[in-house]
């Protein structure tokens, strides 16, 4: 696994490997050609290439290197239908921001269902529905290797902010305690911002889930 923050929102792009040559893509934050440069040097030193592009959601900074995966290497990114308005959005919030942004590919035919299972190669990824930060926001969960891609729905002593169209905080919460909070303790959390965490850690000490917390994480 490659985890790497990318553009002006320190946005976490992560690769998993698929167990022979191939590599998925999670949240292409790249957005300018020292990133770009960074992401490929990276793939290259191991010898994967990019087999599929899959998004836990489509805010701005989670797709910002969207084109160039098309550009370089033909895939058009995946998403949940419930986040297509919200990919369709984000060249309105690129410039809101004043983030340049190469116009977005078409998205995949095929979208993210919640519970279906993504073979490729050795890695088996189960798709969990979790709205609240994002209404299409999804986690993707590698039982096997005991993580899962977490997005923006948990952080490391806090969550994703809710306060985005489309955002919902007891929605966002219902998600943590009744998706990821069933999970086991030891399960790796690769958030879409900052570090990694795990399930347990979080379940005993998040403080927003806790009630003891007073805001959301701006991510």
């Amino acid at each position: 696994m490659i985890s790497m923050a990318f553009n002006a929102f320190s946005e976490n792009t992560i690769v998993l490997h698929d167990g022979a040559k191939g590599a998925i893509v999670f949240d292409p934050g790249m957005s300018s050609p020292e990133e770009w440069k960074q992401f490929e040097e990276e793939l290259n030193r191991r010898g994967w290439t990019p087999r599929a592009l899959l998004l836990t959601h489509a805010h701005l900074d989670h797709v910002l290197g969207c084109a160039g995966m098309k550009a370089r290497y033909g895939l058009l990114p995946r998403v949940h239908c419930e986040d297509q308005v919200t990919y369709s959005m984000a060249p309105k919030a690129a410039e809101l921001y004043g983030v340049p942004m190469d116009p977005l590919p078409d998205l995949h035919p095929d979208s993210l269902v919640d519970g279906d299972c993504l073979v490729f190669g050795d890695l088996r990824l189960t798709i969990r529905w979790t709205p609240g930060h994002a209404p299409g926001h999804v986690v993707f969960v590698d039982e096997e290797g005991n993580r899962l891609v977490g997005g923006d729905v948990l952080f490391r002593g806090s969550v994703g902010r809710t306060d985005l169209p489309g955002g919902d905080a007891p929605t966002l919460v219902n998600s943590i305690q009744s998706v990821l909070y069933t999970m086991p303790g030891g399960m790796e959390v690769w958030p879409g911002h900052g570090p990694m965490t795990t399930i347990g850690e979080e379940r005993a000490s998040n403080p927003f889930i806790n009630g003891e917390g007073t805001g959301m994480m701006q991510a």
